[in-house]
Order: C-alpha cells, then structure tokens, then sequence
C-alpha cells in the first residue's frame, strides 16, 4: 500500500549517508576516455568552436544603448561596469530543474523503449566503458522511498537537496527514455554558455545514465585526463513503478569548482533541450556532431541555443 506521509517524516530519512568523492572523484578516463582514434577530430572540433565569436556589442547594441539610457549612463561601457558591480558570490543557488512535460506523440520518430532501463545485452556489451555512477540504493534506502507516491518521492527528493550545492530534477519516464534513446546512439555533442567575456563552449559525453560535461578548453588541453565540471546522473530505478526518473547534478570541486549552481543549470536545460526534444534541428545538430562532424556548423548551433536560451 502506497503512503503519503511525507508531512510526517522528514527526507532525510530516506538517505544514506554517500560521499561527495564517491560519485564524482573517478578516475579522469573514465570520463572522457576511449576516444584515441578520434582525438584528431575532437581535437580540430576545439580549436574550431575556440574561434567560434559573437559580437554582442554590434549584435544588441540598440538595445545595450536604450539599457545604458535607462540607467542613466552615458556609454555602453559604464553598461558593462554596472552590471558586473552587481554580481556578486552570496547570490542564493537556483530552484530546482522544473520536471520536463511529457513528450507529445511523434508518429515520425522510432518509438522509445516503455523503460529506460531496458538494455540488450549486445548494448552492454558493446559499452567499452561503464558508467560509473552509483546506483540509486547506495544513496536511499530504496525499500522505503518505493512505498511513497510519486508526488511524494518527487518533494523528498527535490527538498533533501534544497540547501546543498548542485541540481535537482525529477523527469517524467517518456521524456527521460528519449533523452536515453538519444544518448546512447550520440554520445558526444558541445553546447554554447554565455560568460562575462562571451561564449565558452563546454563538451559532453553520456555513459549509461550518466553525463559528464568540461570545458572544451579543458578537454583540449588534457583529453582522457580532463575533469568534468559538471556530472548528471540519472536514476531510473523507479522508472517501471513510478513513471519518474530521479537526476542529480554534482559540481566537481576538486581542486575548486570551475562552473556555478547556476551554469550547471543552464548546462543541463541546455542538454535537456537537444536530447529529450522532439524538435528534429536540435537532434540533427546532435546526430551530425557525431557521424559527421566535417558537417557540422556553429553558426547553427548558436542560432539554435538562441532560439531555446538566448545567449545574452
């Protein structure tokens, strides 16, 4: 019998205790690793996002004019000086990833598996390398979450992590069994975040039910020994019983975190927008990153962020 006591006990008793280190801390090939024979295209694929700009002051520069304006400012310049006075590092972390609406009925796309966690055998088999996220039961007590509702799992989920550091999100199954279907065919892809001084592309890699991003900076320098900035771990355990995958975004803080809450929510919405998504430009840009990177554009990849998040 399902209950709904999450008034009466608090989330915390639902979780065991798990190291930081444990789920982050895994040796650098792991992540990025198995790509000898493609270094040279990667390789290349850096150097040409590298010089990849957007001239935001000619871009928006009506707009950064009529913004100065507002603010009483003579220049775009004192704009800019504004705005970064502003910042500042006591800024409260984000809410949490908003669940993802379920996916409407696409009669021209293959159908994605009822379950996320089915996989074949020759799927598992072909994996060269295993994901080395930890299963859900090393961070709850599996047993006792499965007795709540969905409604249930999805708050003491989303609070037990409130006032910690990362991301949360609870997926709906459908949404979260065609960002796998997706990821398992193209694993690779970049995407495009906005800084203080312009774009920084950031490289991505599925393993399983785990996403690991760096920067392309990063991963050009060190390749297989690059550090993810950002590890997404999803969790599908519940995905038969209760229609919801479970994800968790940890920020690597060794030797010092590298990225904000807020870019590491920026970075996972983005990945959310080109591998659960029934928009086929978004998927073609994912597909031909990988089966034929000479192909890919930029250009095309920045228009389309920019139709999702705007990069300003």
């Amino acid at each position: 019998m399902i209950r709904s006591s999450f008034t009466k006990l608090k989330p915390s008793l639902f979780f065991r205790q798990v190291r930081h280190a444990e789920v982050v801390n895994t040796p650098a090939s792991i992540f990025f690793g198995g790509h000898h024979n493609n270094w040279d295209r990667i390789n290349r694929i850096a150097n040409e996002a590298s010089r990849v700009k957007i001239d935001y002051d000619s871009k928006y520069a009506f707009k950064l004019k009529l913004a100065a304006e507002k603010r009483g400012l003579s220049s775009v310049n004192e704009l800019k000086k504004d705005v970064l006075s502003r910042k500042t590092d006591s800024q409260p972390p984000p809410p949490p990833l908003p669940p993802l609406p379920p996916q409407q009925p696409n009669t021209k796309q293959v159908p994605s598996p009822s379950s996320p966690k089915v996989v074949s055998e020759n799927q598992k088999t072909e994996m060269k390398y295993e994901s080395s996220a930890p299963t859900l039961d090393k961070i709850v007590k599996l047993d006792l979450l499965a007795k709540e509702s969905k409604e249930s799992i999805s708050k003491i989920w989303t609070q037990h992590y409130a006032d910690k550091d990362g991301i949360t999100a609870v997926i709906p199954v459908d949404a979260y069994a065609k960002m796998y279907q997706i990821s398992q065919k193209y694993p690779l892809f970049i995407l495009p975040m906005p800084r203080d001084t312009g774009l920084e592309f950031f490289f991505l890699q599925f393993q399983a039910h785990q996403c690991n991003i760096t920067s392309l900076l990063e991963y050009k320098t060190k390749g297989e020994k690059a550090r993810p900035f950002l590890t997404i771990t999803h969790y599908p355990e519940l995905a038969d019983t209760k229609g919801i995958v479970l994800m968790r975004g940890e920020i690597n803080d060794n030797p010092k975190k590298m990225i904000s809450t807020a870019n590491a929510q920026f970075l996972a919405f983005a990945v959310q927008q080109f591998y659960s998504t029934n928009n086929p430009t978004s998927v073609k840009l994912v597909e031909t990153f990988n089966v034929s990177p000479e192909e890919f554009n930029y250009q095309d990849l920045i228009k389309e962020m920019e139709n999702i998040i705007p990069l300003q």
